[in-house]
């Protein structure tokens, strides 16, 4: 006998609410950090912070038919940051930490504050987006700074020139001087799976960006064989070559700090995946 539709939807509302979302994955991988707890949820709950990423994510892919700069691409960028960071602290100490003017905890808050800000800047225009991030991010970091050092106004100014740097680097141009900008860095080139690139491509916006983007599965960063870090990108097409290429292995080889450390992998997967149709109008 077939369900009813009242027991489909206690169902579906069940799976809903078991459903992981990118938010309950980062707070369970912060839960054992008070302050990084503290900051991720006042990021989370801070109407100027979640308007500009919604106006960034309108400049991105409404108005230039790129891929996703918004809300979603800040958790997975921070997610990608915490977990490169964990990851690396093997054979890798933070510049907070090796400069003894901080924790390993203080050095996972700039990360943080660093990859969910990045790209706020998009909301005023693509170029030179990351100065426009800086100036639209340091008010929000003094609020949540305030907030985790409540009695310690150094401690405030120190970290907040940290998480700043980390922005600004983020862009491939600029080399990064610290671990933790570093990272950032290449945690924001770890978001680059076809989920990513789905609306524009799909819009139409077909080019090397967007089918590279396409061709990527998955992205995983775990311990290494033959050093610190393994960064393995699964492939269902070779456009995605391109990516990997382009942008993420031109990140880490700008990231001196932590470059000798990552191994990074390009995998294909058994099934290939056209991308693309039989013919495709170049002119």
């Amino acid at each position: 006998m077939s369900k009813t539709k009242k027991q489909q939807n206690e169902g579906a509302l069940k799976f809903q609410k078991q459903k992981i979302t990118l938010k309950d994955r980062i707070h369970a991988l912060i839960a054992d950090s008070k302050i990084c707890e503290l900051a991720f949820d006042e990021l989370e709950n801070d109407i100027e912070v979640k308007t500009m990423l919604e106006d960034s994510n309108r400049m991105a892919i409404d108005r230039l038919s790129f891929s996703d700069h918004g809300h979603t691409h800040s958790l997975v960028v921070t997610m990608n940051g915490i977990q490169l960071l964990r990851t690396l602290r093997p054979g890798v100490e933070p510049s907070i930490v090796q400069e003894q003017t901080g924790t390993f905890e203080d050095s996972e808050l700039v990360v943080l504050l660093a990859c969910y800000l990045h790209d706020i800047g998009m909301s005023v225009h693509r170029e030179r987006h990351n100065e426009f991030s800086l100036m639209l991010a340091t008010p929000i970091i003094n609020r949540i700074l305030e907030k985790v050092y409540p009695n310690d106004r150094h401690k405030q100014v120190h970290i907040r020139g940290h998480v700043l740097h980390a922005i600004h680097s983020h862009d491939k141009m600029i080399t990064p001087s610290t671990v933790e900008a570093g990272v950032a860095g290449v945690a924001d080139a770890l978001d680059m799976t076809k989920g990513r690139a789905r609306i524009p491509f799909e819009a139409g916006s077909v080019n090397i960006h967007s089918a590279s983007a396409m061709a990527i599965n998955s992205v995983e960063i775990k311990k290494g064989e033959t050093k610190t870090v393994r960064i393995e990108i699964s492939m269902s097409n070779a456009t995605g070559i391109f990516q990997i290429q382009e942008l993420l292995e031109k990140k880490i080889r700008n990231a001196k700090q932590i470059l000798d450390h990552i191994e990074l992998y390009a995998v294909m997967s058994k099934t290939e995946d056209r991308i693309l149709g039989k013919e495709l109008r170049v002119l």
